[in-house]
């Protein structure tokens, strides 16, 4: 019985979103692109190679395996993507969950959400409650995030400096900030794949518009490895609400999405600073136990969600009115603040030695995105004041300095 009423409250958050998609759609036009075959594949394939990499590179079987993974991760639907890449991730934190959530009968099958895609104007997910008589839930993520997360870290791996084991494909890093500089300044395609990114996702709404930044083995796998550890965290922080009860005491809000009817629920900063601690312990801990991901690269993960965060706040406030610190998209506290809170209590995950070596390597990370965006911040002023939009798909707020508070339903 149990496992009946499992799938009728699944199939019922499922129909909730096709007609969401269905409304949403209807509003901003476009659909998801058409199913992939192998001949596509192959044709990407063989360009991105051509594209990115020398000849001797090209033969090498890692790296062509490598970009055959990359291209048909670029050509499959969005269902395609959120339904393998969320899958094993929903698992690991709900298995992580069961493991450390002590009391509370909580049956954690009645809680489980449906994680679904949406063009939601945000950058963060968004968790609903799903009309209808099951009691199902929904969290309803970026449909961008996935290709965003993607290439952000792609970004950022390129610009670290690498030593000579990374041609082997080894995490061959060397976390020295002068030198990382020193990189952004000499090879100007560093700042240029970063600022390609920003811009064409805050004025077409589309990552996919940016240009297809494939890199060298060891970029490659330490990209991977941060876009992952960024997606754990994004999964452990919304089982995070829905295990505190956040998703009982919230308040309903319209207007979050582009379904105006839509009802979402609309956190108070209490309530993310608490999501956003045992998200990380949930997030960090599952990728430890099922990837075998030590705590440092975990915690990048986590650090960049909040960089990415502000980047794209500071990139569609600066186009929209000028001023990148007048808007933000969607409701949440500041992204440094919750980076500090989160890092004050790293050290009572793992040892001190652990801890302040990971703290370095975050502090080194975020040093370089702010690098990144003062290179890319002159590109979208200049386009500001050529009177270049933002696309219509974001939905920002005015910049929020304390807790607002309950809103009316």
């Amino acid at each position: 019985m149990s496992g009946e009423t499992g799938r009728e409250r699944q199939q019922e958050a499922q129909d909730f979103l096709d007609l969401l998609r269905a409304q949403t759609q209807a509003g901003q036009g476009g659909s998801d692109p058409s199913p992939v075959t192998g001949a596509a594949v192959r044709g990407l394939t063989e360009r991105l190679l051509r594209d990115s990499f020398n000849a001797e590179q090209g033969k090498d079987p890692r790296v062509r395996a490598q970009v055959e993974q990359e291209a048909a991760r670029n050509l499959r639907s969005q269902d395609d993507v959120f339904a393998e890449m969320f899958a094993g991730m929903q698992d690991h934190i709900e298995r992580t969950a069961k493991a450390r959530v002590q009391g509370g009968g909580l049956d954690f099958a009645a809680l489980r959400p449906l994680i679904g895609h949406l063009r939601t104007g945000q950058l963060n997910a968004v968790s609903m409650r799903v009309p209808g008589r099951h009691g199902a839930h929904l969290v309803l993520v970026e449909d961008q995030m996935p290709l965003f997360s993607s290439k952000l870290s792609k970004a950022v791996a390129w610009a670290f400096p690498y030593g000579p084991a990374a041609a082997e494909g080894l995490i061959d890093v060397q976390w020295n900030l002068a030198a990382a500089v020193e990189r952004i300044e000499t090879v100007p395609e560093v700042a240029e794949r970063f600022t390609d990114i920003v811009v064409a996702y805050a004025v077409s709404g589309r990552v996919g518009d940016a240009g297809h930044h494939l890199l060298p083995p060891g970029p490659f796998n330490l990209a991977g490895m941060l876009r992952d550890a960024l997606e754990y965290f994004v999964m452990g922080h919304e089982y995070a609400h829905i295990l505190s009860g956040h998703l009982n005491s919230a308040v309903r809000r319209r207007g979050v999405l582009p379904v105006e009817e839509a009802e979402v629920l609309a956190y108070s900063w209490g309530q993310e600073f608490d999501a956003d601690l045992i998200g990380m312990v949930l997030s960090l801990n599952a990728g430890i136990e099922y990837d075998n991901r030590d705590l440092w690269v975990g915690f990048l993960g986590v650090s960049l969600f909040f960089d990415a965060l502000d980047v794209m706040d500071r990139a569609v406030a600066l186009l929209q009115t000028g001023d990148e610190h007048a808007r933000q998209l969607g409701s949440h506290p500041p992204s440094d603040v919750r980076k500090q809170r989160l890092s004050a209590v790293l050290p009572q995950m793992a040892d001190a030695g652990r801890v302040r070596m990971t703290l370095e390597l975050a502090d080194i990370q975020g040093q370089i995105i702010r690098e990144l965006w003062a290179r890319a911040r002159p590109a979208l002023l200049s386009m500001h004041r050529r009177g270049v939009l933002t696309a219509r798909t974001w939905r920002t707020i005015p910049k929020e300095t304390g807790d607002p508070g309950p809103a009316p339903a």
